[in-house]
């Protein structure tokens, strides 16, 4: 027979958390990081529970999609980014911020008929080697976002 396993997960308490970070933070961006289904809590619960971050960090376009469904309205880092270009319409479209970390994610921005400049975050890769750009790749990345005309 197997054992019973539960897990509770409690809104308030996630909540009270986000303000415990946003007391240690002292007046800094406070974001909720999502992705995973909110690390298996439910995203359209998380959403609920953290309407006072300053925006929202998950994985991929799905999730951009689920959170807007779940009537989150404000914003979204794109933590992966965009892999194709359509990406970008629904990324424009939804109002995200992609993270970029991959020359052709800027290759694709400066191609992308988007009709107004989008926000886009920099990844640098600080050791974890998982994704980003390298110290000696990261000020040729930047300047190609500056000059982006689809970068604001």
């Amino acid at each position: 027979m197997p054992r019973p396993i539960c897990a509770s997960i409690d809104l308030l308490a996630m909540s009270q958390n986000l303000a415990a970070a946003r007391r240690h933070a002292r007046g800094r961006s406070v974001w909720a990081v999502v992705k995973a289904d909110a690390y298996g809590h439910g995203l359209a619960r998380a959403v609920r529970a953290f309407t006072d971050a300053d925006g929202l960090a998950l994985l991929d376009l799905d999730e951009a999609h689920r959170a807007r469904d779940a009537g989150w309205t404000g914003r979204i880092l794109l933590l992966e980014g965009c892999f194709e270009l359509r990406d970008l319409t629904d990324v424009f479209r939804l109002g995200l911020t992609p993270v970029v970390h991959h020359v052709d994610q800027i290759s694709m921005l400066e191609s992308a008929p988007l009709s107004e400049p989008i926000d886009v975050y920099l990844k640098l890769n600080t050791g974890m080697n998982r994704l980003g750009f390298a110290a000696g790749a990261a000020a040729s990345a930047y300047g190609r976002l500056k000059a982006c005309a689809n970068v604001r």
